[in-house]
């Protein structure tokens, strides 16, 4: 086994946008921060409409360079075709390109001074009264061990470090299909409604410019016949059927913090339950771990009633939300298509896109969605 030599402040496992982002405001803070990435890439192979929200950018400071273009628009089919077309008052969201959007996360993370090793996966991670050690396996299949006072894991859906160290790990997952499909003549974002297509989710297609675009949905059920009826319809000229499949997690995990660790983004659960979007819950996380980690260094103590107010702060700021977002796209996925198709027509009628635009979160809909949702029952 190879031993690192250097002790760092805080191992950050993992290299998504939540694991970049703390790792950027803890090297900024004066901390010494490596990320373990088991990738030889950040961002490569993700599964992602690339949608975020204006709010978002503006919150994290996100650079205008990322962007690909701007959503005022959104075109939604129903079961039986019917489509209803919503405008914004102003551009709402905008679309990514992830793999460049969470290097560039990564680069702002480099400039304030942290440390980035790839294709290095975490296998192992002691903690004792000296600090952590995690042992991770190289692109060469050597043992290499590095050394830090605090963990922060920040490994997606890959959970086994969580049940390694007696922490919570997601439990319930829906399954999300994508792929990106060249000569795409369709310029308007889409949401495709439906059993037939995505069961207890939705279908999407997001042009990307140049006739590129993202297909794919979010589903209870089987991802791969909901994709196929999507190609049917929208695209019957697209042979290739190959895409891209991925859990995503759903649901609070029981405890995201012991004794010199922190869990962070989809890892904890920090997830839209809504959408299966992660970029905004697991950032604004992200922000408050960082604060309770400056604290902990500070007071020189990194027990784990320390950080437990880690656990009590994101939950208060998105439990709720989350717990709300899973009623809402569970009253959604009991829906028959013919019901659908009836709420649809409710929606034309009765001035629902007047209060989405004075009411509606981007980043926060679960509320709002299920509100949505009793009003709708109410005309049944």
């Amino acid at each position: 086994m190879e031993m690192c030599k250097r002790t760092y402040d805080i191992i950050v496992v993992g290299a998504g946008p939540a694991g970049l982002h703390a790792t950027r405001m803890l090297a900024e803070k004066g901390l010494e921060v490596l990320v373990l990435e088991a990738k030889d890439e950040v961002g490569k192979n993700v599964i992602c409409t690339g949608i975020i929200g204006k709010g978002s950018f503006e919150k994290f400071g996100f650079s205008s360079k990322q962007i690909l273009r701007s959503i005022q628009d959104v075109r939604i089919d129903s079961p039986f075709g019917t489509s209803i077309f919503y405008k914004h008052p102003s551009p709402f969201a905008f679309v990514v390109e992830r793999q460049r959007f969470d290097k560039y996360l990564l680069e702002s993370a480099i400039k304030k001074g942290a440390e980035i090793v790839l294709k290095c996966r975490a296998m192992d991670a002691r903690i004792d009264e000296a600090g952590v050690k995690i042992d991770c396996v190289d692109n060469e299949n050597n043992v290499v061990r590095y050394k830090g006072k605090m963990l922060v894991i920040a490994t997606g859906i890959e959970h086994e470090m969580n049940k390694k160290l007696g922490l919570g790990y997601p439990v319930r997952f829906v399954k999300a299909a994508q792929k990106y499909l060249k000569f795409c003549k369709n310029n308007d974002v889409t949401l495709i409604i439906g059993n037939k297509f995505a069961k207890g989710g939705f279908g999407w297609i997001v042009p990307l410019g140049d006739g590129m675009a993202r297909v794919g949905l979010l589903s209870k059920i089987n991802t791969k016949t909901g994709f196929k009826n999507i190609m049917e319809k929208y695209f019957p000229e697209e042979k290739d059927m190959s895409l891209q499949v991925k859990p995503i997690a759903q649901g609070i995990v029981s405890k995201s913090f012991r004794d010199r660790v922190l869990v962070i983004g989809e890892a904890a659960g920090q997830v839209k339950t809504t959408t299966g979007g992660g970029i905004y819950f697991g950032l604004s996380c992200a922000e408050i771990a960082t604060d309770v980690i400056k604290d902990a260094f500070e007071n020189d103590d990194f027990s784990e009633k320390r950080l437990s107010v880690y656990q009590k702060q994101w939950k208060s700021k998105i439990g709720n939300e989350i717990r709300l977002g899973a009623l809402s796209r569970n009253m959604c996925g009991r829906l028959k298509d013919t019901q659908i198709e009836k709420i649809f027509d409710i929606v034309q009628s009765n001035g629902f896109f007047e209060d989405i635009s004075n009411n509606a979160d981007f980043d926060r809909h679960g509320s709002f969605l299920l509100g949505f949702l009793k009003k709708l029952y109410c005309f049944d």
